[in-house]
């Protein structure tokens, strides 16, 4: 007489660790790419203020607000959004200053955006570079980059 033998409920538990463990590692994580998203919106809520900087730029012949008021701005912050604490201005370039409804180690985190624009030629409008990318080729910008924000949670136009 033959016997039957199957797997034992340890072999069984074991196999179903290995599973786990594999699509745990398979799964990539998706919370820097919300966070990407969230910095996104964040930049569309501040893209009218480019303007401010754009007219002083013009209006005062190649020079940059030095804050918020010289920018004709409210408060840095007055100008809140759901994922941006304030929005201060030094020397022409808006810093975002990160918090709300984000991950507890991008609170008080700050995204720069930095104007960029052609020495001598204050009739060209201005361009913008996002965090940590380079200024191109024969162009200035004012003011100091302060991202401070990991690469993994930054836009790819931010990187």
């Amino acid at each position: 007489m033959r016997s039957i033998r199957g797997f034992s409920l340890l072999e069984l538990m074991v196999v179903i660790a290995i599973i786990a463990i594999l699509a745990t590692l398979a799964v990539p994580s998706q919370t820097g790419r919300i966070t990407q998203k969230r910095i996104v919106e964040t930049l569309e809520l501040v893209e009218p203020f480019k303007e401010n900087i754009q007219n002083y730029y013009q209006l005062n012949t190649g020079s940059f607000p030095k804050d918020n008021a010289a920018a004709g701005m409210p408060d840095a912050d007055k100008i809140k959004g759901n994922y941006l604490r304030k929005l201060e201005v030094r020397d022409g370039v808006l810093h975002l200053y990160l918090g709300q409804n984000l991950p507890e180690q991008l609170h008080d985190k700050i995204l720069s955006l930095r104007p960029v624009f052609v020495e001598d030629e204050p009739s060209v409008r201005l361009s913008w570079i996002c965090g940590n990318n380079a200024k191109p080729d024969g162009m200035r910008s004012p003011g100091r980059n302060l991202t401070d924000i990991d690469l993994i949670f930054l836009p790819g136009r931010c990187r």
